[in-house]
């Protein structure tokens, strides 16, 4: 299986990169993870139009693959299910795609398009921290499906 990640995102911050490498480290000794980030105009924060940055996001998606965007609306689970869902979709898609939306959230468009939406918290993120949080529990599932150490109940 092959990893996506793609966020609609004009910032860049080398600590949270830090975070971001450490974890795709670990992950791509059992998957490709790939990054992709879309730049928005900054005029479109204004209209929350960002309809070509999301057209362009969902012309990425490959066949045989799954979209799952991340919406503070959406599923919440905690890291076993996450985990459970990572299996579940490894077993039956070829790829992952995670969408981490725009600054005003996502459209109608994108959630209509995926095949899950899910919620990392309750809590409201800034795109960059909502990648790190999602890799880290992308490695952490890979750590539950193994039994390694790193998950502890």
């Amino acid at each position: 299986m092959e990893i996506f990640i793609i966020t609609i995102c004009n910032k860049n911050n080398d600590s949270i990169n830090k975070f971001v490498e450490k974890y795709s480290l670990l992950i791509k000794k059992f998957y490709k993870i790939n990054f992709i980030d879309i730049n928005f105009y900054k005029n479109n924060i204004n209209n929350n139009n960002y309809k070509k940055e999301y057209e362009k996001a969902l012309s990425l998606i490959k066949p045989d693959s799954i979209l799952v965007a991340l919406d503070e609306k959406g599923q919440n689970y905690n890291s076993l299910q996450f985990s459970e869902n990572i299996t579940i979709w490894k077993e039956n898609f070829s790829n992952l795609f995670f969408l981490i939306g725009g600054p005003d959230g996502l459209s109608d468009d994108v959630k209509s398009r995926a095949d899950e939406i899910i919620s990392l918290s309750k809590l409201t993120f800034p795109h960059l921290l909502a990648r790190v949080i999602l890799v880290e529990q992308i490695y952490r599932s890979i750590c539950i499906m193994s039994n390694h150490p790193y998950h502890r109940v």
